[in-house]
């Protein structure tokens, strides 16, 4: 479905980015994950298909900051050449504190982590996609954006800001090729380190297998969509 299209998966050595990953590389994805761990990139590699290793192509590469992803797009272009799909899982799970006791410097953090890094992410990666025919730039979301969580004020908070900036994107690229898309998971999420759960949670495969979807021809119409995934039943063509 996707074979030799090149797909950046910006946190896809995280805990729903490996579930991503190994779904774009089931149907013949030349997948690209960076990481500031070596230890996480490794340990990624060990969870996924050995048939699939040499499609996979790992960097150690900081998106945290512009310099960063800057240095890392231009050896990206250099060795590889520039991705047509860009799916952005980026972020992690807070819950500690009422708001309003969250310490700045705690605050800040947690919005570097999350609504900064996409910002950053797609600041240097979707300029060069803009104009790319078929291209797509999804940005993977939680249901904190939808719902506040007690004591987890920050990341509500930047979730709900996260499908803003997608909604801007999509808006000043409307005359474009690129289709910008949210995926918000709905539901809490199996992964490697929470895998049991009620059969009503999603898992990251089935994010992955979403993600397929949002980057293959089949979803050509779909842009500029904040796309609520809440049932694994509601993937495209099950």
């Amino acid at each position: 479905m996707l074979d030799g299209q090149r797909i950046l998966v910006a946190g896809g050595a995280g805990e729903v980015g490996a579930g991503i990953v190994r779904q774009l590389l089931a149907v013949g994805a030349q997948v690209i994950v960076p990481s500031r761990s070596e230890q996480r990139l490794t340990e990624l590699r060990s969870l996924l298909d050995p048939n699939t290793h040499a499609r996979l192509h790992t960097w150690v590469a900081d998106l945290g900051t512009l310099e960063g992803a800057l240095a890392f797009r231009a050896q990206l272009e250099r060795e590889l050449g520039q991705p047509q799909h860009v799916v952005a899982s980026l972020g992690g799970w807070w819950q500690g504190q009422p708001l309003v006791d969250v310490r700045l410097d705690l605050w800040q953090r947690l919005l570097d982590n999350s609504l900064t890094a996409h910002f950053i992410t797609a600041k240097v990666f979707l300029p060069p996609l803009a104009d790319t025919a078929g291209s797509s730039y999804t940005l993977i979301n939680g249901g904190g954006a939808l719902n506040p969580v007690p004591t987890a004020g920050p990341i509500s908070i930047s979730a709900a800001g996260q499908l803003m900036l997608q909604r801007v994107l999509a808006a000043e690229h409307h005359h474009q090729p690129v289709r910008i898309n949210a995926l918000v998971l709905a539901t809490p999420v199996i992964t490697r380190s929470r895998p049991d759960g009620p059969a009503s949670w999603l898992s990251a495969d089935d994010a992955g297998r979403y993600c397929v979807y949002l980057a293959s021809a089949a979803a050509s119409s779909v842009r500029g969509q904040t796309i609520i995934f809440a049932k694994a039943a509601e993937l495209p063509g099950v």
